[in-house]
This record gives structure tokens, C-alpha cells and sequence, in this order.
């Protein structure tokens, strides 16, 4: 009976310890693993860098596009530079012309 209930206590000491280690690699694993977990918070950096290079590209675009839009305006209008690039844009001119555009 002696080394019976000397089992029992030592049982009793190592199962608890091995319960909580259990639950720590369990919460360890999801911590990880999970859809919310440390490895889906690096892809969602990596898709945030992705969409701030994105976002920088048409930033820069736009930019561009204000500013082409900008010389349209009435009050800054050249009509040389209208007929210039109505003729680029729309490939048309005339067969006797020669044009330069000079960038």
C-alpha cells in the first residue's frame, strides 16, 4: 500500500504541472496558427505594403493628371499647346504637316 499511495502523490505532483504546460502549448499554438495569429498579422503587413506602394503609384498619377488639367483651365489655356496635344492625342493632322514636339 506504501508504494501505492507514494504513486498517487507523485502522479498527483506531475499531472498538474503537464495540465498547464498542455494549456500553454495549446494557447501558444492558436497564438501562432490562428486566422488572427501572428503569421496572418505578417501577411496583412505585407498586403499593407503592397497597397501603399499601390497607393503611391496613383497618388503619383493623379498628381500628374491635375496637373495636365490644370493647364486646360481657361485662365491658363495656350492654344499652341491645345492644338499640340489634340494632335498627339488623336493622331490626326494634316498630310502636308510636319510636326516637332520637342519634350
Amino acid at each position: 500500500m506504501d508504494v501505492a499511495q507514494d504513486l498517487k502523490k507523485r502522479l498527483r505532483a506531475v499531472v498538474w504541472p503537464l495540465c498547464f504546460a498542455f494549456i500553454a502549448i495549446y494557447f501558444g499554438f492558436h497564438l501562432v496558427r490562428n486566422d488572427n495569429g501572428l503569421l496572418a498579422l505578417r501577411a496583412y503587413d505585407q498586403r499593407l505594403d503592397e497597397a501603399k506602394i499601390v497607393l503611391a503609384q496613383l497618388t503619383a498619377e493623379r498628381a500628374s493628371l491635375e496637373k495636365e488639367t490644370q493647364a486646360l483651365r481657361p485662365s491658363n489655356i495656350q492654344l499652341d499647346a491645345l492644338a499640340e496635344q489634340a494632335r498627339v492625342r488623336l493622331n490626326m493632322g494634316w498630310p502636308s504637316e510636319v510636326l516637332i514636339l520637342g519634350r
